[in-house]
């Protein structure tokens, strides 16, 4: 896939590397030095001009009072950028001006660059703003520029995007997008603002698809937590997915449901006031309930409902329609749960397949809010947290 060249005064290295986060959370492949863009032995002037021309689909410079002085960034990036505009109109030159002016970046780029960077596509981030907002919007504008230059005019029948938390896979050849959180969550996957954050970039993608491309149906390939899968079929509920489960395999979220019932439910009630409905879902041999014995006993906080789901007989084997039928059932059994008791929150605990998870996601839309967990090996640590309605 092609990437997005980050050209920078390496004062704002810190700054550039948050803005990078949030264009991965976008599905946007940074080239920053620093990070994946010079080998060891690379002689910087010519990798710099090989990864532009033959990388890169565009060059983000971000703009600071800094950058405008710096000899290699002026004869090297931009000058092969600008080359590279002339021989194709397609190649996106984007100019962040980060604290001046709009007026400032014309003036200082004419003068230090001999070239007017305004002209192109210009996302400022002003004094005075949320940075967090500001690169946000950065690549939010990046994404949108992405997918209308490169996908036909709507309706699209179909995009691919590699999606991953956990690890970095190779891409499809159709990927358009690569939503990429490893290192963002690597290790941190019980820090709330970073789950906000990559459901922040989640809904961004989402509306510039939709925006752009009507709503097409979504091939979804990578690594992923349990908890970012179920994410991810949150907010993308209004569209038909092919999820890849295997390497040879896509389980759809409109294949036929096998007309059988592949659990044994389970309820226990509690005299607890607080509404809290855990629900325990295994596929499996994994022992769920012992893991969350061991939390109630950590925490001191229990559920008032307790929903077990089982194989009624033995392991399953797993397949897409027989995912369909468990999702089928694990929703009803909610539902049943909750127009029978005052339910304020559901918390799931799973040892289940990605799919199933991202399928039960879509359905959950009209539920109250949802608390996610996942096993670090040893115990269930809180992960993403999902409010109700539509996201």
């Amino acid at each position: 896939m092609k990437k997005l060249f980050l050209a920078h005064y390496s004062g704002d290295a810190h700054e550039l590397w948050e803005q990078a986060t949030e264009l991965r959370l976008r599905g946007i492949i940074p080239w920053v030095d620093k990070a994946g863009g010079f080998a060891v032995a690379d002689e910087s002037e010519a990798a710099a001009r090989r990864a532009i021309r033959d990388d890169c689909f565009g060059l983000l410079l971000y703009a600071t009072a800094s950058v405008f002085d710096r000899p290699f960034i002026r004869d090297v990036e931009v000058n092969e950028a600008l080359k590279v505009r002339q021989q194709d109109a397609n190649f996106a030159l984007f100019a962040v001006p980060r604290g001046i002016s709009h007026a400032e970046l014309k003036t200082e780029s004419r003068r230090g660059f001999n070239a007017d960077l305004g002209r192109y596509h210009t996302v400022a981030i002003p004094d005075g703003t949320d940075l967090q907002q500001g690169w946000a919007k950065v690549a939010s504008e990046v994404l949108k520029r992405v997918l209308t230059s490169t996908v036909p005019p709507a309706p699209v029948q179909q995009l691919s995007l590699q999606y991953s938390t956990r690890d970095l896979m190779p891409h499809d050849l159709d990927d358009l997008l690569c939503i990429d959180a490893t290192a963002f969550l690597d290790g941190a996957i019980t820090d709330p603002a970073k789950w906000q954050r990559l459901t922040h970039g989640l809904q961004d993608v989402k509306r510039a698809i939709s925006q752009t491309c009507g709503r097409p149906r979504l091939r979804i390939n990578g690594s992923k937590h349990l908890s970012a899968a179920f994410l991810f079929g949150r907010i993308f509920a209004p569209f038909e997915l092919d999820i890849r489960q295997t390497p040879a395999e896509f389980w759809a979220t409109d294949a036929p449901v096998a007309p059988v019932t592949p659990f044994t439910a389970s309820v226990q009630h509690r005299s607890d006031p607080q509404g809290r409905l855990y629900l325990e879902i295994a596929s499996g041999h994994k022992n769920i309930a012992s893991g969350v014995d061991a939390l109630i006993a950590a925490t001191g906080q229990g559920p008032s409902v307790r929903l077990r789901l089982q194989p009624s007989q033995g392991p399953l084997s797993v397949d897409n329609e027989l995912c369909r039928a468990m999702v089928k059932q694990a929703y009803a059994e909610l539902e049943r749960v909750v127009q029978t008791r005052s339910i304020s929150e559901i918390h799931i605990f799973a040892a289940i397949p990605q799919s199933f998870m991202m399928m039960l996601g879509r359905e959950l839309k009209g539920m109250p809010p949802v608390q996610l967990y996942e096993w670090d090996g040893s115990r269930y640590t809180p992960a993403c947290s999902i409010p109700s309605g539509v996201l």
